[in-house]
């Protein structure tokens, strides 16, 4: 019985890191699109967002089960709780990649805010693989280290909202896409946010 309850616990963290995959399959859509620009990779982004919700959701629900069916020690109670904050983290993820996706859509993106995009997804993609590493191995540097990583967003963020304040001062940008490009870098800046989630739920581990 132990022996089947450690085998669905380690299922649990192998659900996790293929979610996990999943982002950072996103990340690298968008790594494609400012590299191609064929608008069909920020597509599939959306449409990645309903696959990560809904096995998301399935993790939440398999851990339910176990804490339902079980009576876990301390450590794997704290696993599963754990689990199922980094699901719900997950579903945030998803939406924010997918709401960053149809701004670029609708606007393109200046050399400049390519440049700012890059940035956000090389790190952020780093955090990804390092957050998911430290949530799994339970390593605890390694996600106070995605922790860290996560200054790097907001110093980002700061760039990008005074390049386009710039560009408003100008009238190098009309008011709408104005108002969508803040919600863009401000998504960037979120997604930032809930990776150094990850890392935290693993340090708590």
């Amino acid at each position: 019985m132990r022996t089947r309850y450690r085998h669905d616990l380690d299922s649990v963290r192998e659900m996790s890191n293929e979610l996990m995959e999943l982002v950072i399959l996103c990340y690298d859509k968008i790594d494609l699109y400012l590299e191609n620009h064929n608008k069909k990779n920020l597509e599939e982004i959306i449409e990645l967002n309903d696959d990560i919700r809904r096995n998301a959701a399935d993790v939440e629900r398999f851990c339910f089960e176990l804490l339902a069916l079980q009576q876990p020690v301390a450590r794997d109670l704290r696993f599963l709780q754990m689990s199922i904050k980094l699901a719900s983290t997950y579903k945030r993820i998803s939406s924010h990649l997918a709401q960053a996706s149809m701004i670029m859509i609708e606007y393109s993106l200046t050399d400049k805010e390519v440049d700012f995009v890059k940035r956000f997804i090389d790190n952020e993609k780093q955090m990804a693989e390092d957050s998911i590493h430290s949530f799994v191995n339970n390593d605890n540097d390694l996600g106070l280290k995605t922790i860290e990583d996560d200054e790097i967003n907001n110093k980002l963020f700061e760039e990008a909202i005074t390049y386009i304040a710039d560009q408003n001062k100008m009238n190098e940008i009309s008011a709408m896409e104005l108002s969508e490009k803040v919600l863009l870098y401000k998504y960037f800046e979120r997604l930032g946010d809930r990776l150094a989630r990850v890392g935290d739920l693993a340090t708590r581990l």
